[in-house]
């Protein structure tokens, strides 16, 4: 489906681009299947292949039909694509923040091995920084949500794909 997109509709990728509102470099990127683009702009490219698509399509209700559940099954592949991409940067942040919150742990406790040479003031900060740390339990709860979730967007994927190629 990518691959030439910008033909396919009888347009040239710069003009595609813009109506997409993506740079040019970013739809080709796409075409080749290096890059995803913005939601409103997959939104709006599905929209144009629709409408491509329907015009293509002969007058036969049996194939607007097949048509019809194929643009709908492209939609869904996109809408997934995208949940996957939000959850993938979702679980990225995640770990590196469960990572920075082990990170100060360990120093904390480091630094705690030593509570007689501390600064009242000092200590407390240590204990009030340890405190925050135990939020990293809920990180890992939260990251296993994500994982699941993303393993869930994965297989749901290879249905709708699946489901397409039959319909092909």
């Amino acid at each position: 489906m990518k691959n030439n997109i910008s033909a396919s509709l009888g347009l040239k990728q710069q003009e595609l681009s813009q109506l997409l509102q993506v740079s040019r470099s970013q739809l080709s990127l796409y075409e080749l299947g290096k890059r995803s683009l913005p939601l409103p702009a997959m939104e709006k490219l599905a929209t144009l292949l629709t409408h491509s698509q329907k015009e293509a399509v002969n007058s036969e209700s049996k194939n607007n039909i097949r048509v019809e559940d194929q643009i709908f099954l492209k939609k869904l592949v996109l809408k997934n694509n995208h949940q996957q991409l939000l959850v993938e940067r979702k679980i990225i942040a995640l770990e590196k923040k469960q990572n920075a919150l082990a990170t100060s742990k360990k120093l904390v406790a480091h630094l705690l091995k030593d509570e007689s040479n501390m600064k009242k003031n000092e200590l407390a900060f240590l204990k009030t920084i340890e405190t925050k740390n135990k939020d990293i339990e809920n990180y890992a709860v939260l990251l296993l949500q994500l994982e699941l979730k993303k393993e869930v967007l994965a297989f749901e994927e290879k249905l709708l794909q699946k489901k397409l190629q039959s319909r092909n």
